[in-house]
């Protein structure tokens, strides 16, 4: 492959299910090339890598370089590390910042200055996590956000060292956006509600409660105060399942629980890799995503994968998906409207009517991620 050019990845942050994603564009990447992925100190003893980036760096699908300090490195070092690896390779043709928002505030600085010397200057990518795709006119908070990354970007690019930039958008939107391309969020599933009874099982859960979940990296954000209290008030006969790494808050706010309450959860404060996530989702009756930031979500990509309802809250981009999708129910950001939510989810005969079309599949994530078209002779399953 010495006259394939190179992809060259960047992403310091090992955390929650970055390398996921990661992963996902090095299955695509390698088919045109060699695939580098330039990340921080330690990240390949972590286990979000053993999980994900493992297997493929073993097989030699990817090199990694650590190189950069902590999850959210200064944006001069990053352009400087980008910088040697091109130097010293003299094959990078294109390189993908998979976390671009912080980095942009700077790269139309401080890029520039870095990349000036290389021979030949790659193409760069920038992948924005936090761009709004889809904004009502009245939506102030939205274009406060919003036209300030659309400059940087547009600065960055009459720079030369910034050539395209993509953003998520919500599963159902089908417009592809100027500045910022728009892109799905995949929905990446190993396991389905069909098999709910076989999953309960192998993670030893009530096997004849109704259950709904909290997973992942748990922080304040996911709100889970806010669900057990709508359970509770709603006088609900389910149990609230808390999976996943626990942030020091969250432990705190299980420990100081009443009894009462307390028994309506049941907690496992451990790391979830990603076929052990998928189970838990796929487990369970229903999937409560109460979060704060206006983007698609990869939990509820993956609970539209298997079958199981949401219920959201706090994000115009997740309620849109929602109804689109016939993915579940969208409320307010309060206890009463989303155990009212929860109710409707948790009812008899309450069905989900996601189609298998309207999934978007890693493959075809990482394809409009890196700019590539889907290669000859090796179609999607589910295109």
């Amino acid at each position: 492959m010495a006259d394939h050019v190179a992809t060259l990845v960047v992403d310091p942050d090992h955390t929650g299910h970055h390398f996921q994603s990661v992963s996902f564009v090095v299955e695509q990447a390698v088919l045109g090339g060699p695939v580098v992925l330039l990340t921080s100190h330690g990240a390949r003893g972590t286990e979000e890598f053993a999980a994900h980036l493992a297997e493929l760096h073993d097989a030699g699908r990817v090199e990694v370089v650590e190189a950069l300090d902590g999850v959210l490195p200064a944006t001069d070092a990053v352009a400087r590390e980008v910088a040697r690896v091109c130097r010293e390779r003299g094959d990078v043709g294109h390189v993908l910042v998979m976390d671009g928002d912080q980095p942009l505030k700077r790269w139309w600085l401080v890029a520039p200055r870095a990349l000036k010397d290389l021979p030949t200057r790659p193409r760069v990518t920038f992948m924005l996590t936090r761009y709004p795709a889809r904004l009502a006119l009245t939506d102030r908070t939205g274009w406060r956000l919003r036209v300030p990354k659309a400059t940087l970007a547009l600065a960055a690019m009459a720079r030369r060292c910034l050539h395209r930039v993509v953003g998520f958008s919500g599963r159902d939107d089908v417009g592809t956006g100027w500045v910022v391309r728009r892109i799905g969020d995949p929905n990446d599933g190993t396991a389905h509600a069909s098999e709910r009874a076989r999953w309960r099982a192998e993670l030893d859960l009530p096997l004849d409660a109704r259950l709904v979940g909290v997973f992942g990296f748990v922080s304040e954000r996911r709100n889970a105060p806010m669900i057990l209290d709508a359970l509770v008030a709603e006088d609900l006969d389910a149990v609230l399942v808390v999976a996943g790494a626990l942030t020091p808050e969250v432990r705190a706010w299980v420990e100081g629980l009443a009894p009462h309450p307390r028994e309506r959860l049941l907690v496992r404060d451990a790391y979830l890799d990603n076929p052990t996530l998928d189970r838990y989702i796929a487990a369970m009756d229903a999937i409560p995503l109460l979060l704060t930031n206006n983007g698609p979500s990869g939990i509820m990509g993956k609970a539209e994968s298997a079958g199981v309802p949401v219920v959201t809250a706090g994000s115009v981009v997740r309620a849109r998906e929602a109804r689109a999708l016939g993915a579940g129910e969208a409320c307010d950001l309060e206890v009463a409207s989303v155990g009212r939510a929860l109710r409707t989810v948790l009812a008899p005969g309450y069905r989900v009517t996601t189609r298998e079309s309207d999934l978007v599949t890693p493959a075809r994530y990482a394809r409009a991620m890196l700019g590539t078209s889907e290669p000859r002779g090796r179609p999607d399953e589910n295109p």
